[in-house]
């Protein structure tokens, strides 16, 4: 029985391999040109694009993703906060060359210290992916995810 590789194993590999673009102006570790292009391409497609979302949007967006793994009929656990303090990745199909990285954070520092939200900005690519692609992203992150857009 083959053991399924975890997603932070597989964004790790990607990482090391320059298979991951940024949405915002954060840099990837290992730049090749396809995720300087892809990235660069993202970003002068939806360049007020933040990337991260806090406490008071984070429902909305994890219900927004939960919509979409639904309606895609994508075979994903609904994402969630952690049951205990710290982070969770998750990676999200978008067609079948881009995987979205969705880091779910809720983390207790003490003394009534705590960090809780999303962070959104940096997609998985493959040899194979392209603009239209990276398309098929943004209209994932207009309908499904970006809160801020739609107050």
């Amino acid at each position: 029985m083959k053991k399924k590789k975890s997603d932070w194993f597989i964004v790790m590999e990607n990482e090391n391999s320059g298979l991951v673009a940024s949405m915002t102006g954060l840099v990837e570790r290992k730049r090749t040109e396809l995720n300087r292009e892809l990235s660069s391409y993202f970003r002068k497609r939806m360049p007020y694009y933040k990337g991260t979302y806090d406490e008071e949007e984070s429902e909305e967006v994890l219900d927004g993703i939960n919509s979409y793994l639904d309606d895609k009929k994508v075979d994903l656990s609904k994402l969630d906060f952690p049951y205990s303090s710290g982070s969770e990745i998750y990676l999200i199909p978008i067609g079948e060359n881009i995987r979205l990285k969705v880091i779910v954070t809720d983390e207790y520092y003490g003394g009534g210290d705590y960090d809780k939200g999303i962070d959104i900005s940096f997609f998985i690519i493959n040899e194979n992916t392209s603009t239209l692609d990276v398309d098929m992203l943004i209209d994932f992150i207009k309908q499904y995810v970006d809160v801020r857009s739609k107050k």
